[in-house]
């Protein structure tokens, strides 16, 4: 995106604060994703893919039919930080809180292959990767293709926020503004979902960041196409050129952009 549409954009989001309502996500379900970030090393990859791919992914596809997870995703990092401490992320997607821990997996497990011994299996698991560190997240709000429950694409664009320091408005210019601009772009087939979420573990400061924002795209072109003046028109045809240029000094009010990274979708179940 050039630097000037980015700063565009930054500086957009904050006057729409005064011009739209803040009842965005009074119609959505709360949903909660419990992030798992893995290490596998290159002698290790063969084997991990292996156990993640043929033997979890039944298990995941048990989790859906029981009702106890909406869906799971499987991704690879893409295009992340140097020397990036984990190189795959599993994400769970829970509507109930209390079913985010290991609910019933011990019994699925046991269903699914009962030919199994359950400690070899788990120590086949553990022994194919390093669990890097586990995050639970809150959905905020979410734009999607008509017709799905949960954002998608074959490409996440991950971005990790922290609004600490900002003026309290983040939260609030992402779900009543970009949003909006988020559904547009689906609309004109620049991008297949979005979603806003916030950290809630591990809390304190350990993190580096407080929320996220995630793109969804299905064609990695689609990754460089600014969004554009008229699409933010098309969104909110009341606002005119001058009225955005005003709150360009408030770009940087409301937040901190730790890192952005982008991942490839490797598998998933409950997204059909």
């Amino acid at each position: 995106m050039s630097r000037f549409l980015t700063l565009f954009f930054s500086f957009l989001i904050l006057f729409s604060f005064n011009h739209v309502t803040t009842n965005a996500q009074s119609n959505e379900d709360t949903f909660y994703l419990k992030v798992d970030y893995f290490k596998a090393q290159p002698a290790q990859i063969t084997e991990y893919l292996h156990v993640e791919q043929e033997l979890w992914k039944p298990i995941h596809q048990a989790r859906v039919d029981n009702g106890i997870i909406l869906g799971w995703t499987f991704y690879g990092v893409f295009a992340g930080e140097p020397d990036v401490p984990y190189n795959y992320i599993a994400v769970n997607v829970f509507d109930e809180f209390e079913l985010v821990d290991y609910y019933q997996l011990g019994e699925l497990v046991a269903e699914v292959y009962p030919d199994k011994d359950l400690g070899d299996f788990f120590e086949q698991t553990r022994a194919s990767r390093e669990v890097v560190r586990t995050e639970i997240w809150k959905v905020d709000g979410m734009a999607s293709q008509p017709g799905e429950v949960l954002p998608f694409g074959n490409y996440a664009v991950a971005q990790f926020y922290d609004d600490r320091e900002g003026s309290g408005d983040a939260s609030a210019l992402e779900l009543d503004f970009w949003k909006n601009i988020h559904e547009t772009r689906i609309t004109n087939d620049e991008l297949d979902g979005w979603a806003r979420y916030t950290l809630l573990y591990p809390e304190g400061n350990v993190r580096h960041y407080t929320y996220s924002a995630f793109e969804f795209h299905n064609n990695l072109g689609n990754l460089i196409v600014d969004p554009g003046l008229e699409t933010a028109q098309s969104a909110f045809p009341g606002l005119s050129g001058d009225e955005i240029i005003r709150y360009l000094s408030k770009t940087k009010k409301t937040r901190t952009l730790y890192k952005t990274e982008i991942w490839n979708l490797l598998d998933s179940v409950g997204y059909d």
